[in-house]
């Protein structure tokens, strides 16, 4: 189809030939199947992204149709994807048909698959693959589609056409026109008013001469000089192609791809190499015979394509087995397995693996190798460690030794043990390691260490020099001068290892510090210092607390003598109102009320080292004691005591008394000073008697709980039916329990015991010649009946054979004697 272009478009010529090289082979690698075509497509906006790319192709709906037609769709198929309705409707997320999928895949559109980038050489996020060990192996290892050929830009200046390819013909000048060719599967090309032109095989170069020679036939001003007319020739759409991978490949098999695919495309899109692989040769057949072996170690090691082969429709391309093999570890920049070619050495294989790392030992390396068939016995081992040494101790002059399958080489490592240092530790300002120089003196290191700090001793510093024959140190002792300005008297020249400590005055003073305690905020061990006063320990605890006894406070001062067994001296200091640090905006402290203290006039004291000052409290006097009232009071909630004589019954006389549904037998009283916990009290009874002893003294954090009235007794322990039965007030103990179900084969009736309201505890209690005494439960009350213990059971059966024995033998007994 030809169209006339205007002189104004001109300029566009370029963009409209890039927009048109969009090719019609599939993008995948080998040819998906219905069922991969169909799960990928059908992903969440994956009839979005379809849409995108037909919109981005830049294809018109005539051409996009006229390129179904040719791969053998319909020519309608693509419709509902295409023009305004399909741009109108791009937010549904409706999946494709098969039919549908397999069309874009021939226009040139991807699998819609997650595309991740590989997080290291060859290797790909989500891979389940352990690396290989093999060189080269993980590089081809993928599931994307990133290493596929570019579809858009010009096609390259040696791609020869063929059946398939779409051209562009565009004439410009005198004469205006846009000519769409198409390769036939006989190789030519219709022109218009020119005929058939023979273009298969011809690379870009040799189709516009040939072409030259035609159209000046039928356009005059196409000439090699002083031409008025010109003529452009592009491919619109690449040709697709179908390549055979086989071999030590991950997937072998039958791909379709782009004719500008070369073997690295083929082996990616077959995943790569596996490790039976032969890197070092990769040979391309074309119609039976070897056209080309590719060495992957070019573009492995050096990034060099040069030798990578261009592929035909029908090149096989077959990977070899591995031949010969080597493994190289230990102190190599790139440990691996490397494939070595025939005439290859030691020397080639260690530049493969990238060379010795900075720490390799440059004088040997060993290799493991197994004895050739021939050398072998019958007996013993089937290896030997070849030793190698370097030449002249040069990592890059390595022995062209020639190597055989399966070496196993190792590179050794240097020993870290380092040299040319000295240490310096101790009281200087930069201390650590430090380079040596022959004939560096210790004040040379001084300086390099910034000098020594204050409070240096420079009475002596050492110098720890090592003994190389033995490796063990000697000390050597050194006087460093008194300060910076006088001159050293003792420089001694240092020698390598050596380490230099400089001691310091303050590290060798013992630690003095004074101790506060007491009735201060912070009692504490604080560093004593020259000047410090009681008045300054206190404000370093944080003030006096409240109730300190602002008189004296006493001081424990080490003796000078510990003659007599003395361990301290004791010191009394009087104190004021000025050891009050907060005060109000008139001077008035501010604290609790009720404190007594000295007003002014006491002198300052100076303390000394060790001292422990112990400042004491005001007798008597305390914060608040807190006791709680709860339950079915009028007023309950936490309540001060006013004195340390307040009992039970006066609590619940502030507390407004009980209330009508209040249960007095109930009342449960915890004490949580010492541990104590519930204790059993007559609340009725005190309130009814203070003087009475369940009229307790309150102390603080003691807790009374009073609980409605319960119509309940519950019965539970080794009864056959544990349950709460109604109080009654003419009910036994006995009675209760008869309601349970009565005793169970395990119930030890005879401690059965009755938990009352109040917390005290009743037991049924054995009275000699008398009935027993049994408890009578309140309303409220918990009877339980406990089992009977493992150790207090009898075995009857063996109690009455031992009975029966000794009577039998007793009526013998007594039938013998009265027959004599």
């Amino acid at each position: 189809m030809s169209y006339e272009l205007s002189a104004r478009r001109l300029v566009a010529i370029p963009i409209a030939l890039s927009i048109l090289a969009v090719t019609t082979a599939p993008a995948g690698g080998q040819q998906p199947t219905q069922a991969r075509i169909e799960s990928a497509l059908a992903q969440p906006n994956a009839a979005n992204a379809a849409r995108e790319r037909i919109r981005a192709s830049g294809l018109t709906p005539e051409q996009i149709r006229a390129r179904l037609t040719a791969s053998g769709y319909s020519a309608n198929l693509l419709d509902a994807f295409m023009g305004a309705a399909s741009a109108a409707n791009s937010a549904t997320t409706e999946p494709l048909g098969s039919e549908q999928s397999e069309a874009i895949l021939v226009l040139g559109i991807p699998e819609l698959e997650t595309i991740e980038a590989p997080t290291a050489i060859g290797r790909v996020p989500g891979s389940t693959a352990p690396p290989s060990g093999v060189f080269g192996v993980d590089v081809f290892r993928r599931n994307t589609t990133q290493f596929l050929p570019l579809l858009s830009g010009p096609a390259p200046t040696d791609y020869r056409l063929g059946p398939g390819d779409a051209l562009v013909l565009i004439l410009t000048g005198d004469v205006e026109a846009a000519h769409q060719l198409a390769v036939t599967r006989e190789g030519f090309v219709v022109v218009p008013q020119v005929g058939q032109v023979y273009l298969a095989n011809l690379t870009m170069d040799q189709a516009r001469n040939l072409l030259f020679d035609k159209l000046g036939r039928v356009y005059s001003g196409i000439r090699r000089t002083g031409a008025t007319t010109h003529f452009e020739l592009a491919v619109a759409s690449i040709r697709a192609i179908q390549v055979f991978v086989i071999g030590e490949v991950a997937q072998p098999g039958a791909y379709q791809m782009s004719a500008l695919g070369t073997a690295l495309t083929a082996l990616y899109a077959a995943g790569g190499v596996i490790e039976t692989a032969n890197l070092r040769a990769v040979d391309i057949r074309r119609n039976g015979r070897l056209v080309a072996t590719f060495d992957l170690y070019d573009y492995l090691l050096h990034g060099d394509v040069r030798s990578d082969v261009r592929l035909e429709n029908g090149d096989v391309i077959f990977v070899n087995v591995r031949q010969k093999r080597v493994d190289l570890r230990g102190s190599v920049r790139r440990p691996a397995s490397y494939d070595v070619k025939q005439g290859e050495s030691l020397r080639e294989a260690l530049a493969a693996a990238g060379g010795f790392r900075a720490d390799g030992s440059v004088s040997r390396l060993t290799i493991e190798r197994v004895l050739p068939p021939a050398e072998r016995s019958a007996t013993g081992p089937q290896r030997i460690l070849i030793d190698v040494p370097l030449l002249k101790g040069d990592s890059n002059v390595v022995p062209p030794l020639t190597l055989e399958d399966d070496d196993h080489i190792t590179v050794y490592s240097i020993d870290r043990e380092t040299a040319g240092y000295v240490d310096i530790t101790g009281n200087v300002y930069l201390p650590g390691r430090i380079g040596f120089r022959k004939g560096m003196r210790l004040s040379q290191l001084m300086e390099r260490a910034g000098g020594p700090r204050q409070a240096t001793y420079t009475g002596r510093a050492h110098i720890a020099r090592m003994n190389t024959m033995e490796q063990t140190r000697r000390l050597i002792a050194v006087q460093l001068p008194a300060d910076s300005a006088a001159p050293w008297l003792d420089d001694p020249v240092l020698e390598d290892r050596d380490s230099v400590i400089v001691y310091s005055l303050l590290r060798q003073r013992a630690l003095r510090e004074v101790v506060i305690s007491g009735a201060v905020n912070s009692p504490k061990r604080i560093p004593f210092v020259e000047g410090m006063t009681v008045r300054d320990l206190v404000l370093a605890a944080d003030g006096l607390a409240p109730g300190a006894w602002i008189d004296t406070v006493e001081i424990a001062r080490l003796p000078s003598t510990r003659s007599q067994g003395a361990l301290a001296v004791s010191i009394r200091v009087p104190i004021d109102s000025t050891y009050l640090f907060d005060r109000d905006a008139l001077g008035q402290y501010i604290g609790p009320p009720g404190g007594q203290f000295r007003r002014s006039g006491a002198p300052d004291f100076a303390l000394e080292p060790w001292d422990n000052v112990v400042v004491m409290r005001q007798p008597d006097w305390e914060l608040q004691r807190t006791v709680s009232i709860y339950g079915q009071v009028r007023f309950p909630g936490r309540y001060a005591l006013r004195s340390r004589t307040d009992r039970l019954a006066g609590l619940v006389d502030r507390a407004g008394g009980l209330t009508p549904a209040a249960y007095a037998v109930g009342t449960e009283f915890w004490r949580i000073a010492e541990g104590r916990g519930r204790v059993g009290v007559d609340l009725f009874g005190a309130m009814q008697n203070p003087e009475l002893p369940s009229n307790l003294i309150l102390v603080e954090g003691d807790s009374l709980f009073i609980p409605e009235y319960s119509p309940l007794v519950q019965v539970g322990g080794a009864v056959h039916s544990p349950s709460a039965v109604l109080f009654r007030a003419n009910r036994s103990l006995r009675d209760y329990i008869d309601a349970g179900g009565g005793f169970s084969r395990s119930a030890d009736a005879r401690r059965v015991y009755v938990i009352q309201p109040s917390g005290q505890i009743e037991s049924v209690r054995r009275r000699f010649l008398l009935p027993d005494h049994h408890p009578k439960p309140l309303a409220g009350a918990v009877i339980v009946v406990p089992a009977v213990l493992p150790e207090d059971k009898k075995d009857y059966v063996s109690l009455m054979s031992s009975i029966v024995s000794i009577v039998a033998s007793a009526v013998t007994v007594i039938l013998v004697a009265t027959r004599r």
